[in-house]
């Protein structure tokens, strides 16, 4: 502003200045103003964003639960299935278990005699020598209506110092129905007889067949044949029972395996009978009646006996 005289006042001077800071002042406000708006909308913008993925987060894990509860679900359902079937293959093991042991003993012969009959004998080889089941039992069977309950068992492939090199049988002593009636220590001699088949079958009789024939006799200090404490007692018998190499011949020359099938007898001595005799009841008829056996047999033994004194 002029003053009358032509010259600014410094009042004048001052004002204007304070005008022009005014103004700068203004426009940076305007700025600033401008800046806050935008990043206003830029918070609302994020802030949107980040409701829409805690959304999505929330529908993500929403859905990860309910996989999880449909694995759950479906891992819970294959173990009921994987469940039914180690039980059904446990019942088919057991049926098949059960068919066999009724084919696999024969109890028509005098008491303390018995055949087993040893079917897939091949199979329970390979078995063994695999290691995948080193042994298998016979059924258990009694040696008379109210006699010791027995089984035996048997080793294709050897056990300890006989393993693959002979066969290895034993006997078992189980629990029975009738232990507190009888004597014990078990103290009777047991004789295994393992047949030649095919000498049999190929001479109808007319040659010697070459059965393979050993016995024990208990060691009654063992507790192998105490009267049992538990379901069965230790086994205990012959390490050593026949050759590997000739039991493991091939079919064709094999005397023992006949269609994949071998037959075991058991003879426990229960009359104090001579081990030289033993062949002769080794060798007798299986089909005739037992007191035909019987009969035989104390016949032989007389007539032993006889020819003995003369």
């Amino acid at each position: 502003m002029v003053s009358t005289n032509g010259v600014f006042s410094k009042a004048d001077t001052d004002m204007e200045e304070g005008k022009t800071l005014l103004m700068k002042n203004y426009e940076k406000l305007s700025i600033v103003a401008t800046n806050i708006e935008t990043i206003d909308n830029q918070l609302t913008q994020i802030y949107v964003q980040m409701l829409q993925c805690h959304q999505q987060n929330t529908n993500l894990h929403q859905e990860l639960n309910n996989m999880e509860i449909i694995n759950s679900l479906e891992k819970s359902y294959l173990d009921t299935i994987l469940l039914n079937q180690n039980i059904l293959m446990q019942d088919i093991t057991m049926l098949k278990q059960q068919v066999e042991n009724e084919n696999q003993i024969i109890k028509d012969g005098p008491n303390g005699t018995i055949v087993w009959k040893i079917i897939n004998v091949r199979e329970k080889t390979y078995d063994a020598q695999s290691e995948r089941r080193t042994s298998i039992y016979s059924p258990a069977f009694y040696t008379s209506n109210t006699g010791y309950k027995l089984c035996v068992r048997l080793y294709l492939n050897g056990d300890g110092s006989a393993r693959g090199s002979h066969i290895s049988i034993f006997l078992l002593i189980l629990r029975g129905s009738y232990d507190s009636l009888l004597k014990w220590p078990f103290s009777y001699r047991v004789s295994f007889c393992l047949f030649d088949q095919r000498t049999i079958i190929e001479t109808n009789g007319n040659i010697q067949p070459k059965h393979i024939i050993d016995s024990f006799r208990p060691d009654i200090t063992s507790i192998s044949f105490q009267r049992p404490c538990s379901e069965m007692n230790i086994a205990s018998g012959i390490p050593k029972f026949f050759s590997l190499i000739e039991f493991n011949k091939t079919e064709n020359e094999n005397l023992y395996i006949i269609n994949d099938t071998m037959f075991i007898k058991v003879l426990i001595d229960f009359i104090g009978i001579s081990r030289s005799i033993l062949p002769f009841i080794f060798n007798l008829n299986i089909a005739l009646p037992t007191h035909i056996q019987e009969k035989l047999i104390s016949k032989e033994i007389k007539r032993r006996e006889e020819q003995n004194i003369h």
